[in-house]
């Protein structure tokens, strides 16, 4: 009976020797994404294709059995999944129009829930990693659109200045404004910063002519916005309104 007892111990040993052992076999995978290195990246938004380009991955410690680049907006929105660097670097993000993009890195398990475009990468569930963010700024400037006018004035001497103009800008964008005033050719005779210092401008001092008016949002590092330059050769990232025509008799 004794024996028999501890035969039954060992056998029971043995089972739960071999349940931890095969337990101890398989260990859970944690995902690491590692880390983005290049940017940050700024485009204006122009027409012309614009593609990141530099971006490495430092994957000394990465882990993870799926993995994808996640392009989203600021507030990860997903916008699209490249799925490696290569996709990653021929993304055309003007296409994009303006805001700001976030490059990530992903790394994951199977139970993944969430990941696809259109969904909102902060809502993702499952056994995932994502590496820091690169960030794209895609910058458009919008003039709006000007009213009032046009003006025709009698050079006699007498102050002649405009009035009633204004502007419709609800989705006016740019880090930097100006009202700019050239002449027919386009060549700059002044750039007054508010419609107040425009409706205080005196055309009569400038003799017979044509005059136009011009508001301007542009990013920083425009060239040519300059009296005595042309409006025609303006570099850099910017939008002009419409003119109002002022003329001079």
């Amino acid at each position: 009976m004794i024996k028999k007892t501890i035969l039954g111990i060992l056998a029971l040993g043995f089972i739960v020797v071999s349940c931890s052992s095969d337990d101890d076999g398989t260990q859970p995978v944690v995902p690491n994404a590692g880390t983005l290195e290049g940017g940050p990246f700024t485009f204006c938004v122009d027409g012309a294709a614009d593609m990141v380009s530099g971006i490495s991955l430092n994957n000394t410690n990465v882990a993870g059995t799926n993995s994808t680049y996640v392009i989203t907006d600021d507030s990860g929105n997903i916008l699209g999944l490249p799925p490696n660097l290569d996709a990653v670097q021929g993304v055309d993000f003007d296409g994009a129009g303006g805001g700001v993009c976030l490059i990530w890195y992903l790394r994951y398990e199977d139970d993944i829930n969430g990941l696809e475009a259109g969904l909102n990468a902060n809502n993702l569930t499952g056994t995932f990693d994502l590496s820091n963010s690169i960030t794209v700024t895609r910058n458009a400037p919008e003039a709006g659109t000007l009213s009032g006018g046009p003006f025709t004035f009698t050079v006699d001497g007498t102050p002649d200045m405009v009035s009633g103009i204004t502007l419709d800008n609800p989705d006016a964008s740019g880090t930097n404004r100006t009202y700019v005033i050239t002449d027919d050719q386009g060549n700059i005779l002044g750039l007054p910063p508010t419609l107040t210092d425009v409706e205080g401008v005196d055309f009569d001092g400038a003799g017979t002519g044509v005059c136009l008016i011009w508001y301007l949002r542009y990013e920083d590092g425009l060239e040519g916005l300059a009296p005595g330059m042309n409006a025609n050769n303006l570099v850099g990232c910017f939008d002009l309104s419409n003119s109002i025509q002022v003329t001079r008799n």
